[in-house]
């Protein structure tokens, strides 16, 4: 064989190998290998519901304000057997001798800034007393206070004070366990306080 016809013969069979690689489709991927994408169905375990029970809700005492009660005027006086007071306040005389209890303790008080009469209360001990004490920034040198305790149902006038200038007056009383109420006449006073006080050893 001469040479010519052995370089055309390798020239063909180059020709024929390159044909090949370049027609033959190209192999498939692993993604194509294994067909479509199933989604994996993974098996749902039903859930019973369980309910969580804990130990009874404990409720925080709320801690309480004092105990002592504002006595307020009233405007439903009509009834009421004295609504006057005496033109001679100089009969009930100054502040008391103090009692032999070493404390006190409010329970009720009455504040205010003007005269008036007050709504009917009960005192439920046998022993009481109120601490009267006025504040005359004004005009002090004329400022008067005038009050009394009255039983609602017979009337009967029960203590009584007066205060003249400024200061305090105590008066203790010994009747409790009855509606009582109050009159009282200010005269260029600022304000003034009633506090009700019973012993200490009775509050216990």
């Amino acid at each position: 064989m001469e040479r010519g016809d052995l370089a055309a013969v390798l020239i063909g069979l180059v020709l024929v190998i390159i044909l090949t690689v370049v027609l033959s489709p190209p192999a498939p991927s692993a993604a194509q290998a294994t067909g479509p994408v199933v989604p994996t169905r993974v098996p749902t375990i039903p859930v019973t519901p369980v309910t969580v029970t804990t130990g009874p809700t404990s409720t925080l005492p709320v801690p309480s304000p004092a105990t002592t009660r504002r006595i307020f005027y009233t405007s439903d006086y009509s009834r009421f057997p004295v609504r006057y007071l005496p033109s001679d306040m100089a009969m009930y005389g100054s502040s008391d001798v103090e009692w032999q209890y070493k404390s006190s303790v409010a329970f009720a008080y009455i504040e205010e800034d003007h005269g008036g009469i007050t709504e009917p209360f009960t005192i439920p001990y046998p022993l009481w007393r109120m601490t009267s004490t006025i504040y005359a920034v004004k005009t002090p040198e004329r400022a008067r206070f005038r009050m009394i305790l009255v039983d609602e149902q017979s009337g009967l006038v029960l203590e009584g004070a007066e205060i003249r200038f400024t200061g305090s007056v105590t008066k203790t009383v010994a009747t409790g366990r009855r509606p009582v109420y109050l009159v009282i006449a200010t005269e260029n006073v600022d304000r003034f306080t009633i506090n009700l006080e019973i012993p200490s050893d009775l509050a216990e």
